[in-house]
């Protein structure tokens, strides 16, 4: 863990997909449950993206500091090619027989009222926590090798690309959280509302998928047992990771992932 805030560089891929591909079903470790646990948050991806630009751009006049500056620029591109790259898989999932319209309207449609009904502060505070979940699942992800085992190549390399590009730019809302001055009172509590908003969606999304399966809630349980004693203490390195957001000295940069985010783009063929 690092304790410093160094400038760092983020680099805007656009490393391509081959959605066209015959991905299976389940290709997380032939699990469904874990599979639509990824697959909810797939849904989710676009419009939470999206949300993220436009709250951190809002505050682009007010900041002076030129890198952080040319950090959201690069923050807007990465976020863009990731809301199209997961917005490219729907169609997979579609092929596959899921419906998934009505999940991407409702999702929509609340997330448009949280857009127009909280301040452009809390929409920010928001946004950084959202992203320091999105950096913590990416950081679990690229130092648990065993995870990206036995995954179908299309998706393990959309994993990996959107991981390390959310550790590379983790920092970017935080930053420009306290340059425009968001008390410690107001983060804190958009990390509630975050860790509510993303329990009940994720929620919503995945046992919706699993019950056009015709998976039951008991098989259910079953599976994530499996992924439990499969993936030991990877819950609990969860759990230490996001509530340090709590910490009055938190910041992003104290948990650096860039090496093992380089090794792994490298790895599937994407440049560093």
């Amino acid at each position: 863990m690092k304790n410093n805030k160094t400038p760092y560089t983020i680099h805007v891929r656009q490393p391509g997909f081959d959605f066209d591909a015959d991905i299976p079903r389940y290709w997380f470790h032939n699990n469904p449950v874990i599979t639509h646990n990824f697959n909810g948050y797939n849904l989710l991806f676009p419009e939470f993206e999206r949300f993220f630009v436009r709250s951190v751009w809002y505050f682009k006049n007010q900041i002076e500091d030129q890198t952080l500056l040319d950090q959201i620029k690069a923050f807007t591109g990465q976020e863009a090619n990731h809301a199209q790259a997961h917005e490219g898989y729907f169609k997979v999932l579609r092929k596959q027989g899921y419906r998934i319209d009505s999940l991407l309207k409702y999702y929509k449609k609340y997330a448009h009222f949280i857009e127009r009904n909280a301040s452009p502060k809390l929409r920010l505070a928001l946004t950084a926590a959202a992203e320091h979940y999105t950096a913590t699942i990416a950081g679990i992800v690229l130092t648990t090798p065993e995870l990206l085992e036995n995954m179908h190549p299309t998706m393990k390399k959309l994993v990996i690309w959107h991981s390390a590009e959310e550790v590379e730019h983790r920092s970017v809302a935080f930053d420009s959280l306290n340059a425009v001055g968001v008390t410690n009172f107001t983060r804190r509590i958009a990390f509630m509302m975050t860790s509510i908003d993303m329990l009940f969606w994720s929620t919503i999304t995945s046992f919706t998928l699993l019950r056009q399966d015709k998976i039951s809630l008991f098989k259910s349980f079953q599976y994530k047992r499996q992924y439990n004693k499969q993936f030991k203490g990877v819950n609990a390195r969860m759990r230490r990771s996001l509530l340090a957001y709590l910490k009055k000295d938190f910041h992003p940069s104290q948990f650096d992932y860039m090496d093992q985010a380089h090794k792994a783009l490298k790895e599937v063929g994407i440049r560093v």
